[in-house]
């Protein structure tokens, strides 16, 4: 059992959930020989070193090392449990999962993340079945008048918190929800008096999911007058607002198939182009573009189309996102729309056709930049000026190629000498150097015996040799104790040995094997045999070696010390020894000569 999901269930989740076709859904992959290659989610990188084997069912980062099964894989991209992926898992491959109450240790188990999850997951029924209700008739007729049909309200599961300040909080009380630990998603609020209120009332409400599709959070808008027009979800431990994108649990499948995302800046803009067929389109949640969205859009394409409100605070943010951009070898273009025209509006006059034909005209970031941001002036000092903020923007850029291009720009722009900039350029940024991979905590430290370790690849790749490894007794040969015990329990597995090394704690044995264990297996059976029958001798002779030398400075103390007894033992020990260690070679020389 693992958490309370039974055993032969993970087989079933294993057994009919494609590896590539869920880690697809979180990276764009390419096939590459019998892998499939692309750009990591767990650390930052430009050339893709994340690889998955389907037919073993794992994958494997080449650059920081993370590596498991589709478990393994889920709980480190979502941040969610075992339990909490296995359920996702089954529920995706049309599993039953037995329901039964846990006992009191699972309980404590059971991670607050989880807890947080399932009550964000109620909450969203709750707001969706109002919205279904007789109270949630005025939110359905603002719907309808601003043309956001059913299939937005199903699509993106929109819900409404009806007036009133204890509906939700009511709910979920009766629900055996505690409320201290709701008070933690945000969703109330804890009262100076005693008790809890709604943190949204009469709003139509958007429900903000990660890239697997777990609601974290809440947006909800006021339907009349209440301010502020907009009120989302605070943080809380299962939601930063600057690591989530609204949306893209829907729409990431578009932006990969079409290779670039239209970036808004609101709910109801996303809604009105995905609705108008424009479905490969994400939003930030209010706030300022931030490197770790920037970093999630890039798992699937490196192209993005900004369409921010053309006033002063949407310039603002375009300048600032396309820093972002530029840092991380994005390549963007701004969309400006006509004054007056934010996305929605103008999608809804003008149809999408027209929106795709703004965007394929659209400036690419550096043109907007010299001609829009960048700007100039008549006086000495508008140009310094100008100067300072072009070589602070050019410092960002990571391409050295891109670089040198836009200085080319800048300086004919400005009138500039193109070496004079790019000096500035250069000490503005002194010591850059490309981003190389971050090894993740723990990892990368210590030694591993590597003929130890490639005979339990052995056993792993090839479960026929299991036996003579039993047979030959090696593993009572190992330095190695965590080896010795992985061996030992390989030799008593009967099931998935994939599925085994996933299961080991994160750590360098962990690492080494997935990475073994994604190289290409030795097309020569006879190859093979060689290959495990020399790791057998080297292991025996360096166990052989280090007898050896222990029995000889023991026997050297007993000798010092006039132990004649003692010395005597040793010393038979010691022949006895030898003598075992040349019969060995002995028959191993025969057999090679059979």
């Amino acid at each position: 059992m693992k958490g309370y999901i039974p055993q032969e269930k993970i087989g079933e989740i294993k057994s009919r959930v494609s590896i590539v076709e869920l880690i697809s859904e979180y990276v764009t992959l390419k096939k590459a020989g019998r892998n499939f290659v692309g750009l990591c989610p767990f650390h930052k990188e430009k050339t893709p070193s994340f690889s998955v084997n389907p037919e073993k069912q794992i994958f494997y980062c080449f650059g920081c090392g993370e590596g498991g099964d589709i478990f393994a894989f889920l709980m480190k991209v979502n941040g969610t449990s075992f339990a909490e992926s296995a359920r996702y898992l089954a529920n995706k491959a049309g599993i039953d999962l037995p329901v039964r109450k846990m006992t009191g240790e699972e309980k404590v188990k059971a991670t607050e993340k989880e807890k947080l999850g399932r009550i964000n997951a109620m909450a969203a029924e709750y707001f969706s079945a109002q919205l279904s209700s007789e109270r949630g008739r005025p939110v359905r007729d603002y719907l309808d008048a601003r043309k956001m049909g059913d299939a937005i309200v199903g699509g993106f599961h929109l819900g409404y918190a009806p007036e009133g300040w204890n509906n939700l909080t009511s709910y979920l009380e009766g629900k055996k929800v505690p409320l201290g630990l709701a008070e933690k998603t945000g969703l109330i609020i804890s009262k100076d008096t005693g008790g809890f209120y709604d943190r949204f009332r009469g709003r139509l409400i958007f429900p903000i999911e990660d890239l697997g599709g777990a609601v974290v959070a809440f947006g909800g808008r006021a339907i009349g007058s209440d301010m502020p027009k907009y009120l989302n979800s605070p943080e809380s431990p299962v939601y930063t607002k600057g690591r989530v994108l609204y949306g893209m649990s829907r729409t990431k499948d578009a932006i990969r198939d079409r290779d670039y995302a239209v970036l808004v800046e609101g709910y109801v803009d996303l809604l009105s182009l995905w609705d108008a067929g424009v479905n490969n389109v994400v939003a930030t949640l209010g706030t300022a573009l931030t490197r770790e969205q920037v970093e999630l859009i890039r798992r699937f394409t490196r192209n993005v189309a900004v369409i921010f409100d053309p006033d002063e605070a949407g310039r603002h943010a375009v300048e600032r996102s396309l820093k972002l951009f530029l840092e991380e070898d994005m390549h963007a273009r701004v969309v400006v729309l006509p004054e007056g025209y934010d996305p929605d509006d103008y999608v809804k006059k003008y149809g999408s056709a027209a929106l795709e034909d703004a965007i394929v005209r659209a400036p690419m970031m550096v043109d907007y930049y010299i001609d829009t941001i960048m700007g100039g002036g008549d006086t000495l000092e508008d140009n310094l000026d100008t100067i300072r903020d072009a070589v602070s923007f050019i410092s960002t850029i990571s391409d050295p190629v891109e670089r040198d291009l836009f200085i080319k720009r800048v300086s004919e722009r400005i009138g500039i000498d193109q070496k004079l900039l790019k000096g500035k350029v250069e000490k503005a940024s002194p010591g850059r150097k490309a981003a190389g991979p971050v090894p993740s905590p723990g990892k990368r430290t210590g030694k591993v015996d590597i003929v130890e370790l490639n005979l339990i690849y052995m056993m792993v790749e090839y479960p026929e040799k299991i036996p003579v490894a039993a047979r030959e007794g090696i593993l009572d040969c190992f330095d190695s104790e965590e080896l010795k015990e992985l061996g030992q329990t390989i030799i008593g597995e009967t099931g998935d040995m994939s599925s085994l090394v996933g299961d080991l704690e994160d750590g360098l044995v962990k690492e080494r094997l997935l990475k073994l264990m994604m190289e290409q297996p030795f097309s020569d059976r006879e190859i093979a045999d060689r290959v495990f029958n020399d790791n057998i001798k080297q292991i025996r002779n360096k166990w052989y070696k280090g007898k050896n030398a222990l029995l000889k400075r023991e026997l050297i103390r007993a000798q010092h010390a006039g132990d004649r007894a003692l010395s005597d033992s040793l010393l038979r020990d010691r022949n006895r020894l030898l003598k075992e260690e040349r019969g060995r070679s002995n028959n191993e020389k025969s057999d090679q000569i059979g």
